[in-house]
Formats: C-alpha cells, sequence, structure tokens
C-alpha cells in the first residue's frame, strides 16, 4: 500500500511538471501573463454569473471573494476528477465542471482562483 501512495505521488508530481511545460515551452511561466478575467467570462460567467455573485445551486454560496488557494484547489478537483471511475479528490464530481476545467493547465487554474478572489 506503501508502495502505491508513493508510487501515485511521483507520478502526479511528474505530471505536474509536464504540464508546466506544455503550458509554455521554455519551462518558464507567469500566471500575470495568463488573463484570469477572460477565462472566467468564457468559462465561468454563464453559471456564476458576470461578478461571481450568483450560485449555480441551492446552498451552495457565491465564489467571489474567496481564497484563492482554495478555490484552485478547487478547479484542480474538478479538473482531475475520473468520471471511468467515479474518483473525485475534495467534493462531489460535477460533468459540467469537469467539462469547463478539463484542458486548463495549473497556471490558468492559478490566475482564475486569483481573479475569483479579487472579486467582491
Amino acid at each position: 500500500m506503501k508502495n502505491i501512495i508513493i508510487a501515485a505521488l511521483l507520478a502526479s508530481g511528474s505530471l505536474m511538471a509536464a504540464e508546466s511545460v506544455q503550458a509554455n515551452k521554455s519551462g518558464s511561466f507567469s500566471s500575470k501573463d495568463i488573463d484570469g478575467a477572460a477565462i472566467y467570462k468564457q468559462r465561468c460567467a454563464v453559471c456564476h454569473g458576470e461578478k461571481a455573485t450568483k450560485s449555480p445551486e441551492a446552498k451552495v454560496p457565491a465564489l467571489a471573494g474567496r481564497d484563492a488557494t482554495r478555490l484552485a484547489l478547487r478547479i484542480r478537483a474538478y479538473r482531475d476528477q475520473d468520471s471511468e471511475v467515479g474518483t473525485y479528490t475534495m467534493h462531489k464530481s460535477s460533468r459540467v465542471m469537469y467539462d469547463s476545467t478539463d484542458d486548463l493547465s495549473r497556471e490558468q487554474i492559478v490566475a482564475l482562483a486569483k481573479y475569483i478572489s479579487s472579486l467582491k
């Protein structure tokens, strides 16, 4: 069991490194270069509202002003869910959220989370 966990951690680290290189061929990146507002407008505003003050589900608070780190972790969890085996990391799975986040890079998720967090 311990070996499986270690292998999974190593694999996820390799994937994150490959993802950042894929996002910028030089291997260097800056989330400042990525427009979180544009990503939000294109992928999120329909359900969450122009300023992230709407909630697509009852009893789910709006996103505006939430902690950027927590937002990034949740967005990544939605992106990384695996519908074939029903795995998810932090909350229930959502096909809509998976479809909205499945091709976002780490840097795009960070920029998006920072933007949402900045909304009031």
